[in-house]
């Protein structure tokens, strides 16, 4: 009875950690649809990272002073980083430049 006991406890657990593994990638996937639409010709943006949550974006004139003010854009607007990080962002990146959204 002990063992029988253990088995479903140890199945319980599995089968929630396959529906909160589930629910981990449906939300990955679902940012990294939504950094997609967000490209334009100016700019493109994608999700990276094991999660997709980081926000990769690469305007189009990609040199280092448009990365440094167009992250500093970013962080700069509170509404902003709510908005990005309420969707399950972590972090915005253009080129090698990378800025936590926390």
């Amino acid at each position: 009875m002990k063992n029988f006991l253990i088995l479903v406890g140890l199945g319980i657990a599995g089968m929630f950690g396959a529906i909160q593994l589930r629910w981990t990638w449906q939300a990955a996937q679902n940012r990294a649809e939504l950094a997609q639409s967000w490209s334009t010709d100016e700019v493109q943006s994608v999700a990276t990272g094991t999660f997709n949550n980081t926000l990769l974006v690469t305007p189009a004139d990609s040199d280092p002073i448009t990365c440094d003010v167009f992250i500093g854009n970013i962080i700069s607007d509170r509404t902003l980083v709510q908005e990005l990080t309420m969707r399950g962002f972590t972090s915005v990146q253009c080129d090698n430049k990378k800025a936590s959204l926390r």
